[in-house]
């Protein structure tokens, strides 16, 4: 049991971006999967498991491509009508808990549903004329039921049953519109797209998987494609493209460490009907569907521990190495995921 937990443990560490981040980077993936399939103990043949994944990812810092801006700068900055904003978001955090139910239909297929619920807060600072300046406030805090998401995964290749020391494995799922995305100000206006619960739209996942495994050393390579629909409100968030190569060495037995890499690609966002931004009205940067997407690449150091049979435990620290975004958008500064798992 054990060790078909340890093997598919390995299978499931980046089957999703494990990136979610920032205010045009982060927000677009919105798939619970991303940390739930993170170091989860995935059922073997006929069982059951159970895990509960909190993430917090802290948002303090400006990027215009790939350069770093500062709060006054982005103040001044110039859209391409000659315009500038007059509503920033100054620091962003986003809490997420997920829980993720899983099951192993043979020694090939496992499925997956994943439910998490998300508390977004933000910082803003807004332009109130000649007289008064720029004001700072505190957004009221957005929370609610997200997107839940199923996925299975087969094996489609493996050199033998038991104990392989190569595999290939392809997941496809679907992330329901079941967050709400149409919360609202104290005003009656729609709250920023990206820090809705939900994205209000169904999108396909597609994930492919490699896995080498070595005495005690194993090492993955992964990609996953997510294909975003545009929801009732006339708003499509941009597609996105993550790669990712992870390793795990296990120190002893019941304890391992992980290091990854991860490019993660998202495009650019489209607000069809101008429901969420209208430039006639609205002059926020957070609303402009300009400042989202991009590409970066992640950095991600982690331990797993296995205290007792089919318990195991993840934890994982994520740091920007590069990024470069379309407009000026809020971006990550870092983020923190941990995982409780236990297969029945």
């Amino acid at each position: 049991m054990k060790k078909n937990m340890l093997m598919i443990l390995v299978l499931s560490i980046c089957i999703m971006p494990s990136i979610a981040f920032g205010a045009g980077l982060c927000c677009q993936l919105s798939s619970g999967v991303q940390e739930s399939l993170a170091g989860v103990a995935a059922p073997g043949e006929g069982d059951l498991s159970l895990q509960f994944n909190y993430s917090f990812s802290k948002m303090d810092e400006f990027k215009q491509g790939s350069s770093t801006r500062s709060l006054d700068e982005a103040k001044t900055y110039v859209k391409p009508d000659g315009s500038t904003y007059t509503s920033l978001p100054v620091a962003m955090d986003m809490v997420k808990y997920t829980v993720t139910a899983g099951y192993g239909f043979n020694s090939k297929l496992k499925a997956f549903v994943s439910v998490p619920y998300l508390r977004n807060t933000m910082e803003m600072t807004s332009y109130q004329g000649m007289m008064m300046g720029w004001m700072d406030m505190t957004m009221q805090p957005v929370s609610g039921v997200g997107d839940v998401t199923a996925m299975a995964l087969y094996r489609v290749y493996t050199d033998r049953e038991l104990r392989p020391s190569d595999a290939l494995t392809i997941g496809l799922g679907l992330k329901a519109a079941t967050g709400s995305s149409t919360e609202t100000t104290s005003t009656g206006r729609l709250v920023h797209a990206h820090m809705q619960p939900g994205t209000g739209s169904w999108d396909p996942l597609l994930s492919v998987i490699y896995t080498k495994m070595l005495e005690s050393l194993q090492l993955q390579a992964d990609a996953t494609y997510q294909y975003t629909m545009r929801n009732r409100q006339g708003y499509e968030f941009g597609d996105s493209l993550a790669a990712g190569l992870t390793t795990r060495y296990a120190v002893i037995r019941e304890v391992g460490i992980t290091a990854g890499l991860t490019y993660l690609h998202v495009g650019k966002a489209d607000d069809r009907d101008g429901r969420y931004y209208n430039p006639a009205t609205n002059s926020s940067l957070m609303d402009d569907p300009a400042n989202t997407g991009g590409d970066s690449i992640w950095f991600s150091p982690g331990l797993q521990v296995f205290p007792v049979r089919n318990l195991s435990f993840d934890a994982k620290f994520q740091v920007p190495l590069y990024e470069n975004v379309n407009g000026i958008q809020l971006v990550s500064r870092y983020r923190m995921l941990f995982g409780l798992a236990y297969a029945f």
